[in-house]
């Protein structure tokens, strides 16, 4: 760290101190309390609350409280250094803690806090696992002091929730979740047709555990509810043929841009593999579309690193943590390629109801902060995204782990044998071994070489990952050795054994750099947890994934670098160093082209985070509206025949009939006034007099008030939600489409913005028309219990 950061991390702790200061003085006030009268703290801070005290004039006593109740029910006392994470956290920012320090303890002080305000307050983590031992581990501190605590979901695969029982989750004080959890929660609540059918409250404040994990490494990743299929495309299977036969020469591959396109002479080929005069006239776009498709599929997406066949399903994978995306699919039928790649059943490509980016989602909330051991390397997105500062925590003991010099090779092969070598001399010694890998391939690799060596290891990777709790527990063991990928029980520690404490702790081996520092340093911390000792050292070669694709140097062609022994290697103190470079270099271009595809992603995301906004705050409206006459029936028939008839300069008896027998009346007896063609106001006006008649007509049939105005509600939320499930689609069309338009100068991010706007434009003229003709031409029974049933034109 840089003197200068080094110097505002020490200001900002020194005023943080000054808080904590104020905490401790408190110490024995409510250490000398019975069990009673501290409980009833709780009730006391609420009530300073309600009669105008801030959360942060509470949290000195709020802190004193919840730090004695912690020693009393959990036998853990909050030390300094958690105080101080504590109250970053509660200031809105971002707490740097290394692994082991504490950060579920830490994170109750904060939570109880804002609960005090009288609204939830969340923890946020990255998988189920880690949200339900949180929840466990924590909920009797919360009970004792009077609040209620929940796992914001049912740990039971493919459960049912029953009605009510999500709100009653989300009723609770303090809320235990995971982000994919809370996000189609978010998706789902903003679908409801009724305001008893809501449960998510209004979204107040959240600590999200492994902030850079969720909110840089999955930003570009969107949550997205799946709607009908789309018409399925027929071409994927010999699409994938063709593309097969290709030769190098008949594309362009750009694996930093993501980029692969046919060349001439693929054009040529693919004209004569389909037997077509040429591929880009417009009766083709379709299979342009599927041979890029293809493309993409084959040769931008790899197997065991990007996604791995499950029981006959493509289950993708993250690049950044080595996790599963359950439950995620690629759009615009690029997974469909995929399954054609690897030759399985092909699924329906889905239209998409409704889509978020982690982003977006959590900027939901009114504050948030986040917990993580690597923030201060990704400080400048989160400030320039989120206005979020990171404080680095200081650790309760020094970190004594040794951070060793990376090991330097020519290539690859000399570098396995190295580290295989490293791994049998560790476990003679009986030091437990993590060896972490890029890909599940190479973890495999490792896994079973050292079985032919007859060392014992435990495989951890994405597709055995219900294991990995376990396997982490173990992991610190005599002559332990697990082989991981990248995922290697983030948010789970280590722990070592007496035994192992003393042969000099965790030794963890890095077969390569990964592709953003972030993931390095947080993959290092596995070891030397709370002043254990340990080890950590990176293995890198001129064969690395990072140098192949991000560095372009001279050196990696040269024959007779390429050739020299390893030996040889070792005896040029400036080849080492040169090689050295070639990777941090190639790692810092990795890292910059990953910020700027993120900050790409989430302009893209920008038009339809706007709309969303929009179109549920209208939702709400209706939602809310509780008297019928407060609403301008007369404005939103206006608008839609004046639209109508101005879009028809020629208006004839014909034209209008037809309008009127498609959205206001089947029943119309087509007698239409002479002179009401004659003048577009008085079209208009005829209009909206049928309008009227056709809504009285339907209030009359209905008869109860109340059953009228559900009628009316779930007329306007059709027309909303029908059109903005078709808006969301069509922006992912769009997105996936608008490279196509790029030419010259112009600029991608703005054609989209351009094309995203226009489409709203058209979006919010055809719920205006649909409410219209929602209200006017449904129909309406009821079933045998008497409940309304309304059928929607």
């Amino acid at each position: 760290m840089s003197k200068i950061a080094n110097s505002i991390n020490t200001f900002r702790l020194r005023q943080v101190h000054r808080q904590l200061e104020v905490i401790n003085r408190y110490k024995d006030k409510y250490h000398d309390m019975s069990d009673s009268v501290l409980q009833s703290q709780t009730k006391v801070l609420q009530a300073r609350h309600q009669q105008g005290e801030t959360l942060s004039q509470l949290l000195p006593e709020a802190y004193a409280v919840i730090r004695e109740a912690s020693l009393r029910v959990l036998g853990m006392y909050p030390k300094d250094v958690q105080i101080i994470g504590a109250i970053v956290l509660h200031e809105g920012n971002i707490a740097e803690m290394q692994t082991g320090e504490g950060k579920t303890l830490t994170a109750t002080l904060p939570l109880y806090l804002n609960a005090l305000g009288g609204e939830q307050a969340y923890l946020v983590t990255t998988n189920d696992y880690l949200a339900k031992r949180d929840y466990l581990e924590m909920k009797p501190l919360f009970e004792w002091l009077g609040l209620t605590v929940s796992l914001g979901f049912v740990d039971i695969p493919g459960y049912e929730y029953k009605k009510g029982e999500k709100k009653a989750l989300y009723d609770a004080d303090i809320i235990y979740t995971t982000n994919g959890r809370l996000g189609f929660d978010y998706l789902i609540d903003n679908l409801a047709d009724s305001k008893t059918a809501k449960y998510l409250p209004e979204l107040n404040y959240c600590i999200i555990d492994e902030i850079d994990s969720i909110i840089l490494d999955a930003a570009q990743t969107p949550l997205v509810i799946s709607g009908a299929p789309r018409v399925q495309s027929n071409l994927f299977t010999i699409v994938k043929e063709f593309v097969d036969t290709l030769d190098d020469s008949d594309f362009e591959l750009d694996e930093k841009e993501k980029y692969i396109w046919l060349k001439e002479s693929g054009v040529k080929r693919a004209q004569r593999y389909f037997n077509v005069p040429d591929l880009y006239q417009e009766q083709y776009k379709g299979l342009v579309r599927n041979i890029n498709l293809a493309l993409r599929a084959k040769y931008l997406f790899e197997y065991n690193i990007d996604y791995f066949v499950h029981d006959g399903e493509v289950v993708l994978i993250d690049r950044i943590t080595g996790r599963m995306l359950t439950g995620t699919k690629l759009q615009s039928g690029l997974h469909q390629a995929i399954e054609a790649k690897e030759e399985i059943e092909i699924s329906n490509d889905m239209s998409v109801m409704a889509t978020i980016t982690f982003q977006n989602l959590f900027k939901q909330f009114d504050r948030f902060s986040g917990m993580t051991a690597t923030g201060k390397l990704g400080e400048s997105e989160f400030f320039e995204l989120y206005g979020k500062l990171v404080v680095q925590i200081p650790t309760d003991q020094p970190v004594i782990r040794k951070d060793l010099q990376d090991r330097v090779f020519i290539n690859a092969t000399d570098k396995n044998n190295a580290i295989i070598e490293r791994v049998l001399t560790l476990h003679q010694q009986g030091r437990p071994v993590l060896l972490i890998t890029r890909t599940a391939e190479d973890a495999e690799y490792f896994s079973e070489i050292l079985q032919q060596y007859q060392v014992p290891n435990n495989l951890l990777i994405a597709q055995n990952v219900a294991k990995e709790a376990q396997m982490i527990a173990e992991a610190g063991h005599y002559a332990a050795v697990t082989v991981a990928t990248s995922m290697a029980g983030r948010g789970t520690d280590i722990r070592l054994t007496p035994e192992t404490h003393k042969l000099g702790g965790l030794a963890v081996i890095i077969n390569e750099h990964m592709e953003n520092s972030r993931v390095d340093k947080q993959l290092r911390g596995r070891s030397g947890r709370q002043g254990d000792p340990g080890s950590s050292q990176i293995y890198i070669s001129l064969e690395d994934y990072l140098v192949k694709r991000w560095s372009n140097d001279r050196l990696i062609e040269n024959k007779r670098i390429m050739a020299m022994s390893q030996s040889e290697l070792e005896e040029s103190n400036l080849l080492n160093r040169k090689i050295g470079s070639i990777v941090v270099k190639a790692q810092t271009i990795s890292e910059e082209f990953g910020m700027i595809a993120r900050q790409v992603a989430n302009e893209f995301e920008k038009s339809i985070s706007m709309q969303r906004d929009i179109i549920y705050k209208e939702r709400d409206k209706v939602l809310a509206l509780n008297d019928i006459a407060a609403f301008d029936f007369e404005g939103l028939a206006r608008d839609t025949f004046t639209r109508y008839v101005n879009s028809h300069p020629k208006l004839s008896e014909q034209d209008l009939m037809q309008y009127i027998y498609k959205n206001v009346s089947f029943q119309f007896d087509g007698s239409i006034p002479q002179d009401v063609l004659q003048h577009k106001r008085d079209t208009v006006q005829f209009l909206i007099s049928l309008f009227h008649h056709q809504l009285q007509a339907n209030e009359t049939l209905i008869k109860d008030p109340a059953l009228f105005y559900e009628f009316v509600q779930k007329a306007m939320l059709k027309a909303i939600d029908k059109a903005w499930i078709n808006q969301v689609d069509n922006l992912q069309q769009i997105k996936g489409n608008v490279g196509n338009k790029q030419n010259g100068q112009r600029n991608i991010i703005f054609e989209y913005h351009r094309m995203a706007l226009a489409s709203f434009d058209l979006m919010t003229e055809t719920i205006k028309a649909n409410m219209v003709k929602n209200l006017c031409m449904s129909i309406v029974t009821y079933d045998k219990k008497g409940n309304m049933l309304v059928h929607f034109p």
